[in-house]
């Protein structure tokens, strides 16, 4: 059950760091299109017009990540604890 948690934990770290990679890469990008966009024009085509919704969009998506991904490796670090304290119950002090 304890090496399950480990695994799901593992796991997790590993698919919120893909988040947050697919997501700064899309701020970076967003960002990138603002800063070649010529000066305001009267009308804005769709995608311009919602440009800084997909940049909050992805802002958003990367805070969500980041906790989660956090949350993994909590979820992996009491794992581990539970391990070693039964070990240490166990009397398998020097696995520490």
């Amino acid at each position: 059950m304890t090496i399950n948690s480990i695994s799901n934990g593992a796991n997790g770290i590993q698919k919120q760091g893909a988040a947050l990679d697919r997501a700064a890469s899309r701020i970076a990008r967003a960002t990138l299109a603002e800063s070649h966009q010529a000066p305001a024009k009267p009308r804005q085509t769709a995608a311009e017009a919602e440009a800084p919704s997909r940049l909050a969009d992805a802002t958003v998506d990367l805070m969500v990540s980041k906790r989660m991904f956090t949350a993994a490796v909590r979820m992996a670090q009491t794992a581990n604890e539970g391990v070693m304290e039964a070990l240490r119950v166990g009397g398998y002090e020097t696995a520490a």
